[in-house]
């Protein structure tokens, strides 16, 4: 009887450590290595959509990887008119495919945008490490009238093209006020950046940054998400971070092409990374 008594403690002692040790890779891992040459992603997107039958948005994300890869990791940013909403995250050793899931009920009109980044450690032979990276977002208008749930990406009506306009000019009073106090806080001389918000960086997954190739774009980004990871997505998975509301980051890139910015209040407390570029 003592021996199945000590071999069920070593059993419960083994996973309970296997647990901790996930849940501290997912609080503080997320690595930049350089862009494999061969491998990449064999598909990744992030959805936003309803169903009329029970008037819930769902928000997914799922991505395969063109090999089984060491480490995967997908994270997903959720904002309501420019405000934080949500977060998910997920990570697993050795396989190739990830997929997140979510849905949740909306009660009022709203411009829900997400942004979402894929991610995949690649090892070698002689402790050579290669990532491939990717990012995917959507955005989705909620009209909600009379009970009624009505959705549109772009407006094909003048009645959505209304919606769309008063949306975009909600999400912006909702935004402003709280980036300038950012940009006061820490003197920033914003004319001398080109600024967008977080969900606006899935621009340079087709396009490259003013002055830099391919390459070093996708090198700047895979080190700003690195970033974001540990100082900013770390901190979501924190009660008091995630119902705290909160603008979303604000990227400011220099247009002397020195350096980028992001900028946020998180729990009330203003922070600011500097990436050299």
């Amino acid at each position: 009887m003592h021996k199945y008594i000590v071999f069920l403690f070593f059993i419960i002692a083994f996973f309970t450590t296997f647990f901790l040790l996930k849940s501290n890779l997912i609080k503080t891992t997320m690595k930049y290595f350089p862009t494999d040459k061969y491998e990449s992603f064999e598909y990744a997107k992030t959805e936003l959509y309803t169903l009329q039958q029970d008037k819930n948005i769902h928000w997914g994300t799922e991505s395969m990887s063109s090999k089984i890869a060491y480490l995967r990791q997908d994270v997903s940013l959720l904002y309501e008119n420019g405000k934080f909403k949500g977060v998910q995250s997920e990570w697993e050793q050795h396989l190739d495919k990830l997929k997140l899931s979510k849905r949740f009920q909306q009660s009022s009109s709203s411009l829900l945008q997400v942004i979402s980044f894929h991610h995949g450690e690649l090892h070698y032979p002689n402790d050579q490490i290669n990532s491939i990276q990717k990012m995917t977002g959507d955005q989705l208008y909620i009209i909600i009238e009379n009970d009624n749930l009505h959705s549109f990406r772009k407006p094909h009506t003048a009645f959505e093209k209304r919606w769309e306009i008063k949306l975009n000019e909600m999400m912006e009073q909702q935004t402003k006020g709280g980036w300038k106090s950012l940009i006061n806080y820490f003197s920033i001389s914003k004319e001398q950046y080109d600024s967008f918000p977080l969900t606006e960086l899935i621009q340079y997954e087709t396009t490259t940054i003013p002055g830099r190739s391919k390459q070093e774009t996708k090198k700047i980004i895979g080190q700003l998400w690195e970033g974001l990871y540990k100082n900013y997505i770390v901190l979501l998975h924190e009660k008091e971070n995630r119902e705290t509301p909160h603008d979303v980051p604000l990227i400011m890139i220099a247009k002397d092409n020195d350096h980028l910015l992001v900028i946020f209040e998180l729990n009330k407390e203003k922070q600011m990374l500097k990436q050299k570029l």
